[in-house]
C-alpha cells in the first residue's frame, strides 16, 4: 500500500515539472537538428551524413569510383556503387539514431528522469 503511495507521489512530482520537462524535449529536439554523424563505406568510396531528425544531409562519392562507373562502367560497377551509397546511408542513419539516444539520454539525466535501456522510440 505505501508503496502505490510513493508511486502516486512520483507521479505528481513528475506532472508538476512536466512544462520543465517539455521545454528541455523542445530543446533537445532543436539541438539535435543541428547534429550530424558521417559514415563511410568502400574505404571512403561513398560516405553519407545525418542529422539528428533522421534526414540524409549529404552523400559523396568519391571522383575516381564516379569515373569508373561514369566512362565505362557496366551492370556490375553500376550495382556496387549503389550498394555502397545503400551501405553508407544506412550506416548514417544507424549512427544517427545512436546519436539521438545518447542526447535524449543526457537530456533525461538532466532532469533526473530515469529512461529505460534503449529510451523511448519515437519520441522525437
Amino acid at each position: 500500500m505505501f508503496d502505490a503511495l510513493k508511486g502516486m507521489a512520483g507521479l505528481g512530482s513528475l506532472m508538476k515539472d512536466l512544462p520543465r520537462i517539455r521545454e528541455r524535449l523542445e530543446r533537445a529536439k532543436e539541438e539535435l537538428a543541428g547534429m550530424t554523424v558521417e559514415a563511410e563505406v568502400g574505404g571512403g568510396a561513398v560516405a553519407a551524413v545525418a542529422d539528428g531528425r533522421m534526414r540524409i544531409r549529404s552523400v559523396r562519392i568519391d571522383p575516381v569510383m564516379m569515373n569508373v562507373i561514369a566512362s565505362d562502367g557496366g551492370e556490375a560497377d553500376r550495382a556496387m556503387a549503389e550498394d555502397l551509397v545503400a551501405s553508407a546511408v544506412n550506416a548514417a542513419l544507424e549512427r544517427a539514431q545512436e546519436m539521438i539516444a545518447k542526447h535524449l539520454q543526457d537530456a533525461a539525466n538532466e532532469l533526473g528522469i530515469p529512461l529505460p535501456p534503449g529510451g523511448l522510440p519515437g519520441l522525437l
